[in-house]
């Protein structure tokens, strides 16, 4: 039986940026996805590439460097990478989400983070087709960030580390010793590995439990509404009151709305997401007037995983000498960072102060 330096569990962007990074550092990996490698939680993402809202400190720093891995990751793979920028835009209507995003603003300006307020005139020059009201004096411009197709950038990764992908491959259990994971058991054998690595997004707690471990983290449901192409083009992200949108790689728009996610469960039917993401459509088309002119194409349910106290969980499964895991709610943004980080530490032995925060005992 082959042995590898590390199996990894689950192949979405946090775990093939994991795969990638793991290869680079001289590692023999073997990736097993139970379905099809990115056709999970990564590709129902909105996929924004951000720090904005990511509290407390510590996570916003952790977050910005996520960003600056991506800028650094594009250069390394090309133009199949996946990565756009163009930063984004926020307005927002009302005293209260006025004066919040004014404050939001400044405060992130204040961490060397890229934020300013300009005139809804400069954010038009931005995005021409863009419908701001008149009454609008202040659009925050993020000029650092950027969104990812998620599903190409996979396909880059995995191509580019060459390590062994399995997909439709459950691991099923795992055979171990005292505190050390031998191998891991699937339906047709056992894979035996120096170390492990989960990755297994919203089903990091349910996955978990069957090895006797446990990690808090929920799921939460999301709909995205996918259009077809508009008349006139939207060249980057865009928050506006009531809704979220951005390109798609499809050449349409991508919609999004978090209120919006409340109205649909995992369980919501075909029909009824497509109800939901009629509201989404008829938002997007009071900010962007071309969007009155399309028409629904797709409508995504997705489930991300939420940690119990809503950072990421990245380090040594608890009670497993061998055996690591990454969950985290921002992992588009992250997923590169958290790769590079988790691959120094299985394959070098160094853990990364970064990490410090966001360890798996945190919950013991």
């Amino acid at each position: 039986m082959k042995r590898y330096d590390v199996a990894l569990i689950g192949v979405g962007i946090v775990g093939a940026s994991a795969v990638y990074a793991l290869a680079r550092a001289g590692a023999s990996v073997i990736a097993l996805d139970a379905g099809v490698p990115g056709a999970g939680t990564s590709s129902t993402s909105f996929a924004w590439v951000n720090s904005v809202r990511k509290e407390p400190e510590v996570y916003h720093r952790l977050n910005a460097e996520g960003m600056a891995t991506h800028r650094q990751l594009a250069r390394e793979l090309g133009s199949e990478g996946g990565y756009h920028e163009g930063g984004s835009l926020e307005w927002a209507e009302g005293g209260d989400a006025g004066k919040e995003l004014r404050t939001r603003v400044a405060r992130l300006a204040s961490r060397g983070y890229s934020a300013t307020l300009i005139s809804r005139h400069d954010a038009l020059d931005h995005e021409p087709a863009l419908g701001i009201p008149d009454h609008v004096t202040d659009v925050a411009f993020y000029e650092a960030e950027g969104w990812l197709d998620a599903p190409r950038a996979i396909r880059r990764l995995l191509s580019a580390s060459g390590a062994e992908i399995r997909q439709g491959a459950r691991a099923r259990s795992l055979r171990k010793r005292n505190d050390r994971v031998e191998a891991l058991v699937l339906e047709d054998g056992e894979i035996e590995a120096d170390s492990v690595l989960v990755c297994v997004g919203p089903g990091t707690q349910a996955f978990l439990a069957t090895w006797g471990v446990a990690i808090p983290l929920g799921r939460v449901p999301g709909l995205l509404a996918v259009t077809s192409r508009p008349a006139q083009p939207l060249g980057r992200v865009v928050h506006a009151p009531g809704i979220h949108l951005r390109p798609d790689a499809s050449g349409g728009l991508l919609l999004g709305a978090t209120d919006v996610d409340g109205l649909i469960t995992e369980a919501s039917s075909r029909d009824t997401a497509f109800a939901v993401a009629g509201q989404l459509l008829e938002r997007a088309a009071r900010v962007f007037p071309a969007a009155k002119d399309v028409r629904l194409v797709d409508a995504r349910i997705g489930v991300r995983p939420m940690p119990a106290d809503g950072v990421t969980i990245a380090g040594r499964v608890p009670g497993l000498a061998n055996a690591w895991m990454l969950a985290t709610h921002s992992g588009v943004t992250l997923g590169p960072l958290l790769g590079r980080l988790i691959a120094d530490e299985i394959v070098g032995g160094t853990p990364s102060p970064l990490l410090a925060p966001f360890r798996p005992d945190r919950f013991a």
